[in-house]
């Protein structure tokens, strides 16, 4: 080849590429990102955007408002381990979508919502449903709860503002993106620009600090270690596991950590503040000398209203989180490092000393006092209506098997169900308590089941108050025919509130009573197959009778038997 030849070569232009709708690259931009379905409601603005996702053969799931739509992505996401998709369009359709977005941005969630805008060209004349800053200004609302934000001004970027938001929601610690994709930028045909694939990096772990922490945990006399939420989502649970029984440490989670550290294990004592037995906070009631905590969250709920205990005087507080913003946020703790948790745990096994036996012995006589002191969870089905709810959790975990995966919405059946229910595997147990929203619990479950399919059962755990939120959702499972179960605790109030209210003020309204609804009639019209149990001995049969569809049982529980709740003392202000 001549050099003159070498040099026309190189001068060669790239081959024309065909312009492409800038709606059609977003989808494809998804199709990369290996998103097979999108949940939402369609609208005006939005409708290129749904138009390109049919096209492009990605599943749209409908529901039947914005925020549930946002909890079913948010219960995909849990399951499949991937980034989840909404859409909606402008105005309502995006301001019902936020109390989702919180929540999925609490709980450390990978959700991307893709919201129409009005056109362009109209900012500042007052169109209908205009989200810009001189509108509903949509930006300044979810930058707070985001860990991406952006609004699309250029048709050319459009696309590649998904895939830096898809990569943002993906990099842990995991979270939210918001969109806003106005109609007329969505229209626009473009040559699809070369984009880069997005890189995302965790933080290194510093092995000093990681050797340090080792050394710390094998000379306590009485330590701890307490899971939360990044624990769970960070997937560290074996990691864990192998590192309590190598040095005998008992371990501990909150309400959201529940099950990301197996609880019949012989060092399990369970969950701390909202939704404990009791095992945890007996251990603690005498003071420990080093608390190790992994990705929790330390809010009201999960420290039992910032217990001291969490905080030893004399002890050493080693804060371990891939959130920055969690970091002495509660408590001053003596050691704290943000990193990658997986890469950090992983190193401290390695840097871990060998304990002697006397250790070993001693540390395990310690736990095994402390569990002995919690009463074994029953089966029962000798029970007439109204049930002890105490009993529901339990007995539907033993009929479908160690597998089932229970959703909670928020309620007292949340409660009842985390304080008689042992789950080992991260998986086993889900509630959106970043926010505790009402409702959150079926979306989430309704999303999960759709990416479990067939291969493990989701049970939705919920009150009738919160059914009454959200059982539209429930064509949502006929429609689709997503076969998960519903469990509904059945006592005709809002239990938690009622009781939260008895215990600060000596009375409650009659208006937190709900309406006498006959919910078995209430999911049949929706095409659900739906029983009512007025024995225990009921559930087995209608569980069986109906694997694989969606179902729904109505469980009438007795009002007068009151679970736990810490929080009712935080709420009431005392010390």
């Amino acid at each position: 080849m001549s050099l003159n030849s070498i040099h026309k070569l190189g001068h060669q232009p790239m081959p024309a590429q065909r312009e492409r709708r800038i709606a059609d690259q977003i989808a494809e931009v998804l199709l990369r990102h290996k998103i097979d379905r999108v949940f939402g409601i369609p609208g005006g603005t939005i409708s290129p955007v749904y138009d390109a996702l049919f096209g492009a053969g990605i599943e749209l799931v409908s529901c039947q408002h914005e925020t549930m739509a946002v909890y079913a992505a948010a219960g995909y996401a849990r399951a499949t381990g991937g980034p989840a998709v909404v859409a909606v369009t402008s105005g309502p359709g995006a301001l019902n979508a936020l109390t989702g977005l919180a929540a999925a941005c609490g709980d450390e969630l990978p959700v991307l919502i893709l919201s129409g805008e009005t056109d362009i060209r109209n900012f500042g004349r007052a169109p209908l449903q205009d989200g810009s800053a001189a509108g509903l200004d949509l930006m300044s609302m979810v930058r707070p709860i985001t860990k991406f934000a952006e609004l699309a001004l250029r048709p050319e970027r459009a696309p590649l503002v998904i895939d830096q938001a898809l990569a943002a929601v993906n990099q842990a610690p995991f979270g939210t993106a918001f969109v806003s994709l106005p109609v007329n930028l969505t229209q626009v045909m473009t040559q699809p620009a070369r984009m880069p694939a997005m890189i995302t990096r965790g933080l290194d772990p510093d092995r000093a600090t990681c050797r340090r922490i080792a050394s710390m945990l094998a000379n306590a006399s009485r330590p701890a270690i307490m899971l939360g939420v990044g624990a769970k989502r960070a997937g560290i649970g074996q990691l864990i596991l192998e590192i309590a029984e190598s040095m005998r440490i008992p371990v501990f989670t909150d309400l959201e950590g529940k099950g990301v550290f197996p609880e019949s294990h012989p060092l399990a004592l369970g969950v701390f503040g909202v939704g404990a037995r009791g095992c945890a906070h007996a251990y603690l009631a005498e003071p420990v000398d080093l608390m190790l905590t992994i990705g929790c969250r330390f809010d009201d709920t999960s420290t039992a209203g910032y217990a001291e205990v969490l905080r030893p005087d004399n002890g050493i507080l080693i804060q371990l989180d891939h959130d920055p913003e969690r970091l002495g946020r509660a408590y001053a703790p003596d050691v704290a490092m943000c990193a990658d948790l997986g890469l950090s745990v992983q190193l401290i096994q390695e840097l871990l000393p060998t304990l002697p036996p006397q250790t070993l012995l001693h540390r395990d006589r310690m736990v095994r006092e402390y569990r002995s002191r919690v009463p074994e969870i029953e089966v029962r089905t000798d029970s007439r209506a109204p049930h002890d709810p105490r009993l529901i959790a339990p007995l539907v975990q033993d009929i479908i098997g160690p597998d089932a995966v229970f959703s909670c919405d928020i309620g007292n059946h949340m409660l009842f169900t985390a304080q008689n229910l042992a789950i080992d595997q991260p998986e086993g147990f889900w509630v959106s308590q970043g926010l505790g929203g009402m409702g959150s619990g079926l979306g989430t479950a309704i999303g999960m089941q759709l990416a479990y399919g067939y291969l493990r059962q989701v049970v939705c755990m919920i009150g009738d108050g919160g059914l009454l939120m959200s059982g539209s959702e429930l064509s949502t499972l006929a429609r689709y025919q997503i076969p998960l179960i519903t469990v509904v605790f059945d006592d005709r109030r809002w239990g938690m509130v009622e009781d939260g209210f008895q215990a600060l003020y000596g009375r409650a309204s009659p208006d937190f009573q709900s309406p006498n609804i006959d919910f078995v009639n209430y999911a049949r019209a929706m095409g659900l197959a739906a029983v009512r149990i007025e024995s225990l001995t009921q559930v087995r049969d209608a569980i069986e009778a109906h694997r694989g569809q969606p179902l729904l049982l109505d469980v009438p529980i007795n009002p007068n038997i009151k679970p736990v709740n810490p929080r009712v003392d935080v709420l009431g202000g005392e010390d």
